[in-house]
């Protein structure tokens, strides 16, 4: 058995498999470690993903839905001729790791996705109702900086000292995130893959309009800026070319009409320049709210390839900032080498008659100030249960306590609601009637 992390991001997916004594490996992806979180509907409603959605897209772009993830507060979306919950378009895109994933090895025996710090619980949700559509069964959700810095301590080998502040600059294809994270003040030094130190957030924030697509927009405008119909495959040539001017200073960009020009460094920075101090900006204004300088800065997405985004951020706050071999994978490497989560042991329930559960308020008002609390949820004859676990931190694996059925609790229960239905409408009177007060105060001296 096996453990898969998956990074499934706004443009791109990455998923790395780890199993005992061997080292973690990213999974390829028609040859690649990088898989396109595009997807697409086709006429019998079957999704598509990846390179093969980017290629059917072609024939009809109303099917065609490039950032999924971005969409995850719709609900679902329109392609074609029918709306697609998006929670199965993400399915769409695990399900295709999950098939790469079975050739590696069979089904894995546990899965840790990773989600934005600023996720809550109901984004949560569709991620792993996502997976659960996707065959991958009951999954463990980490937050993306904190695999990042398991990352940065165990494989780039960077010392994180107790208590020293990581800067966590997620420069994807559809987003930035920017993140503030300590190391447990507690905890010995991590340096060395056997260490997983904790870490704590202490702030976050991001720009969800910001990412590499936005600068591949600006490059195209900028060298093809009269260009009309599907610019797309324009795009696709200026993605190239950027990623190429990251190891060169010259690269060459194919244009609609059959004519090729040439790129440059220069003209790259020059384009990207707003939008890169764009992030900066924002990476400032999240320490600010920190009230914190950082001790290390770690580059991680795709966009991080731009020697630009590093040599801003070192102008701007002192630090030269970590840029790994391939930015793309720290997040999943980083998820598939943390802490396995401690998920406790479920407990046998007592057997008891097969009685229909009662929904109860979980407190009752009887008057001003008087409030009767702990009637939640009751189960079966009486018996009570724990309150759900909404902590959201991936563990939700806990079981519930074994029941206690007593009649003294029914009785007591019965009591309650008496007494309630007695003293709310007596409450009621006594506080907008001078007189009824008076005449029932009376009554009690």
């Amino acid at each position: 058995m096996y453990r898969l992390a998956v990074d499934l991001g706004t443009c791109n997916t990455v998923a790395v498999v780890s199993r005992p004594g061997v080292a973690p490996r990213a999974l390829l992806f028609d040859g690649s470690p990088i898989l396109p979180s595009a997807v697409f509907v086709d006429g019998r409603g079957a999704i598509h993903a990846g390179r093969d959605a980017e290629r059917l897209m072609a024939d009809n772009p109303a099917s065609f839905e490039p950032f999924p993830k971005r969409r995850v507060d719709d609900g679902a979306v329109w392609l074609g001729d029918r709306a697609v919950p998006v929670s199965d378009l993400l399915a769409g895109v695990l399900r295709r790791v999950a098939a790469e994933a079975a050739l590696a090895g069979g089904a894995p025996g546990q899965v840790v996705l990773t989600a934005p710090v600023r996720w809550g619980a109901a984004r949560r949700d569709v991620l792993r109702r996502a997976a659960a559509t996707a065959g991958l069964g009951a999954v463990t959700v980490v937050d993306e900086p904190v695999a990042a810095g398991w990352y940065c301590a165990a494989v780039l080998g960077q010392r994180l000292d107790p208590g020293r502040l990581l800067v966590v600059f997620d420069f994807g294809g559809g987003t930035l995130d920017v993140t503030v994270v300590r190391a447990d003040p507690s905890g010995p030094p991590a340096t060395s893959l056997g260490d997983k130190p904790a870490f704590s957030v202490l702030g976050a924030g991001g720009l969800d309009d910001l990412g590499g697509a936005d600068i591949d927009a600006a490059l195209a405008d900028h060298v093809s800026p009269a260009g009309a119909g599907d610019r797309r495959p324009l795009w696709t040539e200026v993605r190239a070319a950027k990623e190429m001017l990251s190891r060169t200073t010259v690269a060459p960009v194919r244009l609609p009409d059959g004519r090729s020009v040439h790129l440059t460094r220069d003209e790259l920075h020059h384009v990207a320049a707003p939008l890169v101090e764009r992030a900066v900006d924002e990476t400032a204004r999240v320490l600010a709210g920190c009230r914190v300088r950082p001790d290390q800065v770690l580059l991680v997405g795709g966009t991080s390839r731009l020697p630009l985004v590093a040599s801003r951020l070192h102008a701007r706050f002192g630090v030269v900032p970590v840029v790994p071999e391939q930015p793309e994978l720290p997040v999943a490497y980083g998820a598939v080498i943390g802490p396995a989560p401690q998920r406790a042991a479920p407990s046998r329930p007592e057997r008891r008659p097969d009685v229909p559960p009662v929904d109860r308020p979980a407190s009752v008002v009887i008057g001003p100030g008087v409030r009767i609390e702990g009637a939640v949820h009751i189960r079966g004859a009486g018996a009570p249960s724990m309150p759900e676990d909404d902590d959201d931190d991936g563990d939700d694996a806990g079981a519930p306590a074994a029941p206690v059925r007593t009649r003294s609790f029914r009785w007591v229960g019965r009591t309650v609601r008496q007494l309630v239905l007695i003293a709310l409408p007596v409450t009621i009177v006594m506080a907008v009637n001078e007189p009824a007060r008076t005449f029932v105060l009376d009554l009690f001296r």
